[in-house]
């Protein structure tokens, strides 16, 4: 099921959590629920104070709250509609994080995610600290109305409930679903008193003037990423007072429908990630032919289409999903969105081509089970802002495969837009922006949806605007590198002055993921620090600890024995059965250890040294006999239990304590064996 979600504009953080945090090295629950604008109990323009009503760093079982990342946290009550202040109110979410150093500056940097309909706190509260410019000013972190946390959040739990059913269908019948389950979300959110039609850019940009007074801010700095963009431009030409530098990063112009192009953005993006592989000599060897290969597997798909199954993260539970080439086309295409997939992507290709659909298996689900999306609040600004999509126009000159089904997808916006009836924003909402306000635009060449050519298109309108081009990044390129960072930070100090930015013509493009990596999904546990799998892995070293006991235990006894009573001598063929059966047991130990401490070499030295492999979800080729491991395992528990029954029946092979010693050590053994089973371990490494 690709559905529309192609075109929703938000970092894919769930993807890799753990590489953000290394960085630093597209999309979870809601904590307050809203119905209708808010009575105004509160004046506008007020901040409340409040608890940080975010998730904060969860590692494992322990989980860090906003207070604890250092936060300050409420709700600035806004106007539902602003030409009526009287009226209808509504909350938004806050989270400023303090600045630390002693001359810090008055003005502090605003944050705003993409979407529409994004939750800044999910992806910001963990990025934005950590930047060197974030000890010299406040970092104040938003979540726009509608979004979630926000009173009301325009969430829709009714495509959450019929998301397996349409996962399980043609994107044509699932896209049938959907629309009925956003009527039945429009319907309802209509009965709670929600006025749909003031969830737009205007009156969300209207807001932020609100926030910074209620703050206690004259002056500010804006940051806005992929829509966040959108709306730090509409706050350029609505309302510049007390606005003073603006970094707008994944641009979408005000003047170019972002929707309609986003076929030509696809086609884009890949001619850009099949010339960077076919002009990087390693690329060139491993993955020859990239593009008609990529091209012929969506044609085999379409001809032959498999079902997968997909577990949701949250829940555990497991799911079919039809998969035919536009799906997994569009599949491949949100997943550009992550940095360094570039360099990923051709080995993906390499294995679908071989009937490997893991790395599929593994990262969709981050994209279609993630509900930190406010489809109510996406709809509302895309149906009042964007909804005159030219589908004809859109789709020429295409490649086949891509205009097979844009012409569907933008059509499938129409329809949607025609159960979600708002108000349509004035046509001067699509005019070029023209301000003299200093502005930074930062593009990614491997960008899906926002292309460069936007940024350039915005900047004709900025007397005072800087455009820069990493050639290394995708979707949101601040934060992510200590090269932008520092642009971004020398941008802030002065923006009057271009920054210096050789340092981007500097950076080091990401290897590309070689043929004969080991695809690994389980890795993916360890970049999220999911709870699961820390403590699958602690359980396991526990019983590598217990299994490899018998090298201290045993010559420990022996020593006892030999400093004690004399025993009694065995028979030839019940020492044998001993030897035979100790043996088995300590190399069953031995081989415990060499895998548990070689599989933790390699996942380190790939989720510290190597962010593409591990975000690849793979280890390197090294790593390959030590996933073999568990094979050998596997037998050699089966032998150790065969020798304990061996033990127990035949007279005068040992002492009784031995006896359930060895018994024990078997047990420990079959439950290593059976754990690594549950995890996919037993399997050979391909």
């Amino acid at each position: 099921m690709g559905l529309i979600v192609d075109e929703v504009e938000i970092y894919p953080m769930k993807i890799s959590r753990l590489i953000v945090l290394i960085v630093i090295a597209l999309v979870p629950t809601t904590l307050f629920a809203g119905a209708g604008g808010v009575a105004a109990q509160s004046a506008v323009g007020s901040f409340i104070p409040g608890p940080c009503v975010f998730e904060g760093i969860e590692v494992g079982p322990t989980s860090l709250t906003g207070e604890a990342l250092g936060f300050e946290c409420g709700y600035v009550v806004v106007p539902e509609r602003h030409a009526a202040p009287d009226g209808p109110t509504i909350q938004l979410p806050i989270a400023i994080r303090r600045a630390t150093a002693a001359d810090a500056r008055p003005d502090p940097l605003f944050v705003a995610q993409g979407g529409p309909g994004g939750d800044a706190f999910q992806v910001f509260t963990l990025l934005a600290p950590t930047a060197p410019f974030a000890a010299n000013r406040d970092i104040v972190i938003f979540n726009q109305r509608g979004t979630p946390y926000a009173l009301p959040e325009l969430t829709c739990p009714e495509t959450t409930e019929v998301m397996p059913q349409m996962l399980a269908l043609p994107e044509a019948e699932a896209q049938a679903i959907f629309n009925q389950a956003m009527a039945a979300c429009y319907a309802r959110l209509q009965a709670e008193g929600v006025d749909l039609s003031a969830y737009n850019s205007l009156e969300n940009a209207a807001d932020i003037p609100i926030i910074a007074r209620a703050l206690g801010y004259d002056e500010y700095n804006f940051y806005g990423v992929s829509y966040g963009t959108l709306l730090g431009l509409h706050l350029m030409r609505n309302h510049p007072a007390g606005l003073r530098s603006v970094i707008l990063d994944s641009v979408v112009p005000t003047d170019i429908n972002f929707i309609s192009e986003t076929a030509q953005s696809e086609a884009r993006v890949l001619s850009e990630v099949f010339a960077a592989c076919a002009a990087d000599p390693v690329c060139r060897e491993q993955y020859p032919n990239l593009e008609e290969r990529f091209y012929a597997l969506i044609r085999q798909y379409d001809a032959n289409p498999i079902t997968l199954s997909l577990t949701d993260p949250e829940t555990g539970e497991s799911h079919d999903a039809y998969v035919d080439g536009n799906i997994l086309r569009s599949v491949l295409f949100q997943l550009l969105y992550v940095l360094r997939m570039n360099a990923i992507l051709p080995k993906v290709i390499a294995d679908l081509e071989q009937g490997d659909t893991r790395y599929v298996e593994a990262m969709w689900p981050l994209l279609v089970f993630d509900q930190q999306v406010a489809w109510g609040m996406y709809f509302s600004v895309i149906c009042a802002e964007d909804a005159d999509i030219d589908v004809a126009g859109s789709i020429e000159g295409l490649p086949p495969e891509i205009a097979a089904t844009a012409r569907y997808k933008l059509q499938s916006y129409l329809d949607t837009c025609a159960r979600w009836p708002v108000e349509l924003l004035p046509a001067s909402v699509d005019e070029p922006v023209i301000s003299d306000i200093p502005t930074l635009l930062l593009s990614g060449r491997f960008d899906p949806i926002t292309p460069p050519a936007f940024a350039q298109a915005t900047a004709a309108g900025l007397s005072n605007a800087t455009t820069l081009l990493d050639p290394t990044a995708s979707h949101g390129v601040a934060f992510f590198s200590p090269c932008v960072n520092e642009i971004v930070g020398a941008f802030l100090d002065d923006p009057s002055t271009t920054p210096d930015s050789s340092c981007l013509a500097e950076q080091a493009a990401a290897t590309v993921v070689p043929p004969d990596a080991v695809t690994w999904p389980l890795l993916s546990g360890f970049n999220n620090l999911k709870t699961g799998t820390l403590a699958m892995f602690g359980l396991a070293g526990l019983l590598v600890i217990l299994v490899a006991s018998p090298f201290l235990v045993w010559p420990i006894a022996y020593l006892v024995r030999a400093f004690g009573e004399k025993q009694a001598t065995n028979a030839p063929e019940q020492r044998r059965l001993r030897l035979i059966s100790r043996a088995a047991v300590l190399l069953f130990g031995l081989l415990a250890v060499v895998f548990a401490g070689g599989l933790s070499y390699f996942i380190l030295a790939t989720v510290v040294a190597d962010q593409t492999l591990a975000t690849a979800l793979a280890l390197p080729a090294a790593a390959r006999p030590v996933l073999w491991l568990p094979l050998l395992l596997l037998v050699l528990a089966v032998f150790i239990v065969v020798m304990t029954f061996l033990l127990w029946w035949r007279a005068g092979s040992g002492s009784t304590a031995g006896k359930v010693y060895y018994t024990f050590v078997a047990v420990v053994a079959v439950g290593l064996v059976v754990l690594l089973g549950t995890q996919g371990l037993l399997l050979p490494p391909l």
